[in-house]
């Protein structure tokens, strides 16, 4: 298993630094699954770019990238090959039949959506029994621990919500209600982006301006990478990261759900 450093290093060599935090605790998480890939039939619920999904379990894959028709970054992973088919839909019904998928995954994406309960219906629609779930969503906890709200209080958390779309920032327990609801057995529960590094990656948003100007310009995040700097940032991420699995003090949560 790879460890987190080589998740910050490619996610401050690809992509801005805030970014570095969430995703190598969340790379971490799945690639303890990667050995459930081989020879099973896999979809990546809003893949999105599918920078994610490469960096975790490599390119060419993970057979289907799901994504919305207005998803722009999906051409992206289009030209990467990351996936070895990539369908857009409209939000509602997947364009598959029952049972088609051995095992579904699904980065930060439920928090998203405005009908989960349509979605997670669907997504256990087209899994087959027995198969697997693996998603990470956000907490209602994530909005008590920004930086922001500490200067601005409820108006930065407002702005925030909307910027970022969150839908469902639901606590540990209602995630679960969802889960049951649509008929997932819940195999497993952990917690990560805690108090320490949720406050930072909402502070790291700010100190990652200029990756955002590189986007709107040139379409690339970074221009170019500096070893050394990078060294320094892998330390400083880390030292954000706290090893505890508390769900109830959580930001996020990883699920491992069964059909």
């Amino acid at each position: 298993m790879k460890k987190v450093d080589y998740f910050i290093k490619k996610y401050l060599e690809n992509r801005p630094m805030f970014m570095a935090i969430i995703r190598s605790q969340e790379a971490m998480l799945f690639q303890k699954y990667n050995y459930l890939i081989n020879n099973k039939k896999i979809l990546d619920f809003g893949c999105s770019d599918g920078f994610f999904t490469r960096t975790v379990f490599g390119k060419n894959r993970i057979n289907v990238g799901l994504d919305l028709f207005n998803n722009k970054r999906v051409t992206e992973a289009k030209k990467e090959k990351i996936y070895k088919k990539i369908t857009l839909y409209d939000g509602n019904t997947i364009p598959y039949p029952d049972n088609s998928f051995d095992m579904i995954i699904s980065n930060c994406v439920l928090e998203h959506i405005l009908d989960i309960k349509l979605s997670l219906t669907e997504i256990y629609r087209v899994l087959k029994p027995g198969g697997y779930l693996l998603t990470s969503v956000m907490t209602d906890q994530w909005e008590n621990n920004l930086f922001g709200s500490k200067i601005f209080g409820k108006i930065y958390l407002r702005y925030m919500r909307k910027t970022q779309i969150h839908r469902n920032l639901l606590p540990d327990k209602q995630w679960q209600i969802y889960f049951k609801k649509a008929g997932f057995k819940i195999q497993s529960i952990d917690g990560y982006l805690y108090k320490k590094s949720s406050f930072y990656l909402d502070l790291f948003h700010y100190l990652s301006i200029g990756s955002l100007i590189s986007y709107k310009l040139f379409g690339k995040w970074i221009l170019f990478s500096i070893p050394f700097l990078n060294k320094i940032k892998t330390q400083l991420i880390k030292k954000t990261i706290i090893d505890e699995n508390n769900p109830d003090k959580s930001s996020a949560l990883f699920f491992v759900l069964k059909k």
